[in-house]
């Protein structure tokens, strides 16, 4: 049951810094830098094209919906095991 807790407390911080990563990345670039590498010369000359921001948004988009069902099943197996022990 710990484990199951602990777990979903890192899903969760997971999920926070994945959903705060494109706000980084923005600010990076808006401050001068680099975008964490995907403008290496700035944003005045960037020529990044419509299929890295595809590949971008379909990475964050996966990896948001793996956190996501991780966090549900957790949970779920929290719900049932508190439901379990009230019963018995």
């Amino acid at each position: 049951m710990p484990f199951v807790r602990f777990l979903l407390g890192l899903l969760v911080a997971l999920g926070v810094l994945l959903l705060a990563l494109p706000a980084v990345v923005l600010a990076d670039l808006v401050s001068g830098g680099t975008g964490l590498g995907m403008c290496p010369n700035g944003l005045g000359t960037c020529e990044t094209s419509v299929f890295t921001i595809a590949e971008l948004v379909f990475i964050l988009g996966m990896a948001a919906i793996v956190v996501g069902g991780g966090i549900a099943w957790c949970v779920r197996w929290l719900r049932r095991s508190a439901q379990r022990s009230v019963s018995l």
